[in-house]
């Protein structure tokens, strides 16, 4: 399955830190790694910021219950609140969304934007919802649905979670056995799908978290033969894998 027209990955967890000091890789640096680490290593000193459709469809994700036309003055003001500079153009978008939703049948989550972490991984994220029934846990997600199931990277994304999940004491001791799926929100089509991650997703979110690893040990990596650097904003500094920010010399005279 190819991959959607993509939102911009975003990280709202930041990288961080247990008492003993011990760093902890935000998923989603592990699903942009699978994707392409030698954009991950160019932005490694950069803040990656919140794209304003995650902010929209963030907020939409608080009001799923009984969604209707009449919440878009009240998630607006809350989007405006929570995202000062955003642009009044992405009411338009918020619109969309609500339209896409209106209707979907919503299970209330008992909790929501749940911490997250695997300190035997080192890997941290934050759990858009927890359910009561299964699948315990949600994704929210601000891109389309594929036709069928869900994208590669959201079976990646689901698998990290899941992983993260096991050391979530408070949690398993009412869940009685970790669990093995996640349900996943794609706010712009109004479409809940589940999937259960499997042994080869498995495999890409280690692959991933290795990768995640050296870049973060200074390590240079090399570019995956499906990278997307058709799309990638990092495509004029980056040519035939990692390497630092072109100097003119590079721009001009290195082919």
């Amino acid at each position: 399955m190819s991959a959607p027209e993509r939102v911009p990955e975003h990280t709202n967890e930041g990288d961080t830190h247990n008492t003993a000091g011990q760093r902890y890789i935000p998923i989603s640096t592990l699903v942009r790694t699978s994707v392409c680490p030698v954009r991950v290593y160019l932005e490694r000193y950069e803040v990656i910021m919140e794209p304003p459709e995650y902010t929209v469809a963030k907020q939409v994700g608080y009001h799923l219950n009984g969604l209707s036309d009449a919440d878009t003055e009240t998630i607006w003001e809350e989007i405006r609140l929570v995202r000062p500079d955003i642009d009044d153009s992405m009411k338009e978008y918020l619109k969309g969304c609500i339209a896409a939703c209106r209707g979907l049948a919503w299970e209330e989550p008992v909790a929501a934007d749940v911490s997250c972490t695997n300190s035997k991984y080192g890997i941290s994220g934050r759990i858009d919802w927890i359910f009561s029934s299964k699948p315990l846990i949600g994704i929210l997600r601000a891109t389309r649905a594929p036709t069928y199931g869900v994208w590669k990277q959201d079976r990646i994304r689901a698998a990290a979670y899941l992983l993260a999940a096991e050391e979530m004491a408070e949690l398993n001791s009412v869940w009685r056995s970790p669990p093995s799926e996640v349900r996943i929100a794609y706010i712009p089509s109004g479409v809940v799908r589940t999937v259960a991650p499997t042994a080869s997703d498995r495999r890409s979110l280690l692959a991933a978290l290795r990768k995640a690893e050296a870049i973060y040990c200074g390590k240079t990596p090399q570019p995956p033969p499906d990278a997307p650097c058709d799309r990638c904003p990092k495509r004029e500094s980056c040519t035939r894998g990692a390497r630092e920010p072109q100097t003119l010399f590079d721009r001009f005279f290195r082919k």
